[in-house]
């Protein structure tokens, strides 16, 4: 039986629709196995680097690390540091004039090997002067750090700003081991300490 040249293209493009379909549903998977693996393959690469990376850096850690614990200040275990943190708090905004309307010590919290101390306060000067003060609370030789600060000008008082901030005083205490430095949170240096400021309303 002969078949015509239209029956021919018929049978012809059935049969690739056919082979086309048996490929798909043989191969899909495979496909999907070969992608997912090439997609682990590159997130592996990527970790491999990162290490590396580290590993290349570990003295920089290191330096940083020690930077850190030199900076710690350690008390006994039963003193209580609230009046340290509050004479240098307040000496630093007197030499800055920056005008401390209140201060509410906070009770100490335990974060692994360190503790912290937070300082909530209500402040008031200008803007040179809020600058300076930051800066010279990071100077200090015990470690601080401004969590939250908030700033609005002062009502009819031509340019004088107002606001507050929460000072975290951070150390260690005797018998506790030195603090490990974590790798999800490097160390901060000493001038760059991290500031979250939230606009008053």
């Amino acid at each position: 039986m002969k078949l015509s040249s239209r029956e021919a293209a018929l049978a012809a493009g059935t049969g690739f629709i056919l082979l086309f379909g048996l490929t798909y549903v043989v191969g899909a998977p495979r496909i999907k196995v070969w992608q997912e693996r090439i997609a682990t393959g590159q997130t592996q690469a990527q970790r491999i680097e990162l290490s590396e990376a580290l590993t290349r850096n570990r003295v920089h850690w290191d330096q940083r690390l020690a930077e850190v614990r030199g900076r710690l200040s350690r008390y006994p275990a039963a003193t209580d540091v609230t009046a340290d943190y509050l004479k240098i708090l307040e000496r630093v905004a007197k030499e800055n004039n920056i005008t401390l309307i209140q201060r509410k010590p906070q009770k100490e919290k335990r974060q692994g090997d360190c503790y912290e101390m937070p300082i909530e306060c209500t402040w008031e000067g200008e803007l040179n002067g809020l600058v300076r003060f930051l800066f010279a609370l990071d100077q200090e030789s015990v470690t601080m750090d401004v969590e939250e600060l908030s700033v609005s000008l002062v009502s009819g008082g031509k340019g004088r700003l107002k606001g507050n901030f929460t000072l975290m005083g951070i150390y260690t205490r005797e018998g506790d081991k030195a603090p490990a430095l974590s790798t999800n949170a490097p160390a901060k240096s000493a001038a760059g300490s991290e500031l979250a400021i939230t606009p008053a309303m």
